[in-house]
């Protein structure tokens, strides 16, 4: 039995169906971090990454020293705001 009609159907079946008008939902972006770490020493850290993204409260990613995990870190924490108002202190002085 051939197959060709077969698939040709479904094609148009699927050409039918009505879609969506904005983006696939796989391409849409979402925040990087949805869960964030609280209890995280500075003495742990490797290194920080700062994101900022449209539509999602500011992004703290940090790098452990003892893997190569990645880990979002509260930016409501003492020691990160400290760190965060220097850094944005720098970056205006530049």
């Amino acid at each position: 039995m051939d197959r060709r009609p077969l698939a040709l159907l479904l094609l148009l079946l699927l050409a039918a169906l009505p879609g969506t008008r904005g983006k696939p939902i796989s391409l849409t972006y979402r925040c990087p971090c949805r869960y964030f770490e609280s209890h995280v020493a500075k003495s742990q850290l490797k290194h920080l990454k700062i994101l900022t993204v449209p539509g999602c409260p500011l992004q703290v990613i940090a790098r452990l020293k003892n893997s190569s995990k990645q880990i979002c870190i509260d930016s409501k924490l003492k020691w990160i705001q400290e760190y965060l108002e220097k850094y944005f202190q720098k970056r205006v002085k530049m």
